[in-house]
């Protein structure tokens, strides 16, 4: 799979998930990229009974609501997933085995529906709910393959960042806690800015992405990009964003370093509402830019991670871009050195974090990163 395919795979993640806008079309496009039949995104807290799906894409009509009502309970897709960590990508059912271990499932879900075949990724797995995605193939088709689970897996820490968001949104709307503390929180680069690209908040995240290095940087308050053709490019998403004309959009902003584009969400989330994110003279409305990029982990600076873990500064950035969905080889790649020389620091980095492997590193690094945050 071409990697700019990827890439727009992830853009949309960010500008139809945040706010759980339109999953349905995420689905759809993650669908037609690994060539499954059909999708769900569920939502599941198995201690109080309660099945949501929050997306789906090639499903009857009228497969949400009875999820919802009643067949959620026979759901062997998430009993199996519930076992398993955050970020594991797996075929999780193949038809013939559920006929026997699960036949409940088998006749109320799988038969109707002609779903043989459904790999499964754990997006949320904690003691509050469980998300994750189901991805399914025909009676007659064949299981995913390594490769397709390994897009799921890549896809990951995006669907989590996003999931991770929105609950600490939540929580402010519901506990009224100040919006500044919690957004510095927020796994994602932050900025308000207005239709003249006027800054009027900025979380720590962001101000260490916005720098010349990566073709974004801040003079006088004023938001500025390398390249005019850009800035003229941001500064309409943005005037589109706040005359109502769409509700999210995103671009990936090239720089004159030949580094990897930022990408970029503008949303115009019920966050802008809160005075926090306004100059007491302000009075036209803000747009709330999302920053990432996929060299640096958003959950975790790499000044902390050297002292948490005591890595250098290359078993670092190579222990963020793992964590943030890069391969080896498009780490080596990026780095202009071998593939030999990345393992080797991998076998440092795994040595120091005390893992065994790959998976084991970006679990270990991103659930430590939470619980540094909290």
């Amino acid at each position: 799979m071409k990697e700019s395919t990827l890439l727009d795979l992830v853009d949309m993640i960010y500008e139809r998930g945040f706010e759980h806008r339109d999953w349905d079309t995420v689905l759809e496009v993650l669908c037609k990229t690994i060539k499954a039949k059909s999708a769900g995104l569920f939502f599941i807290k198995f201690n109080k009974n309660v099945y949501r799906v929050l997306g789906s894409y090639g499903v009857p009509s009228d497969f949400s609501p009875e999820y919802q009502e009643k067949l959620g309970v026979h759901d062997a897709t998430g009993t199996i997933m519930k076992a398993l960590p955050e970020g594991t990508a797996l075929g999780a059912i193949d038809h013939k085995i559920s006929k026997i271990d699960h036949p409940e499932f088998y006749q109320k879900l799988l038969l109707p529906n002609n779903v043989g075949y459904i790999s499964a990724l754990n997006i949320c797995n904690n003691t509050e709910y469980f998300v994750g995605i189901g991805i399914h193939r025909a009676m007659d088709q064949e299981q995913f393959n390594d490769k397709e689970l390994e897009v799921l897996a890549r896809l990951y820490p995006h669907f989590r960042r996003v999931f991770y968001f929105s609950d600490t949104l939540e929580k402010l709307y519901e506990k009224k806690e100040v919006l500044s503390s919690a957004l510095a929180k927020v796994p994602l680069g932050l900025i308000a800015i207005d239709t003249d690209l006027k800054v009027h908040f900025i979380n720590d995240l962001a101000t260490s992405l916005v720098n010349k290095v990566f073709g974004l940087h801040i003079k006088n308050k004023q938001l500025f990009t390398d390249k005019t053709s850009s800035q003229k490019t941001l500064k309409s998403k943005v005037q589109n964003i706040l005359d109502g004309k769409i509700s999210a959009t995103s671009l990936q902003l090239e720089n004159n370093n030949n580094m990897t584009p930022l990408s970029i969400t503008i949303t115009n989330s019920r966050a802008q509402s809160l005075d926090i994110l306004r100059d007491k003279n302000q009075t036209s409305n803000i747009a709330l830019m999302y920053i990432s990029h996929p060299d640096l982990c958003s959950h975790m600076s790499q000044e902390v991670l050297k002292d948490v873990y005591n890595l250098t500064t290359s078993e670092t950035q190579l222990a963020l871009a793992l964590t943030n969905g890069l391969s080896l080889q498009d780490y080596a790649g990026l780095k202009s050195i071998s593939v030999q020389t990345v393992r080797s620091q991998l076998k440092s980095v795994f040595n120091k974090v005390q893992v065994n492997s790959q998976t084991d590193l970006v679990r270990t690094l991103i659930m430590s990163s939470f619980n540094i945050l909290k």
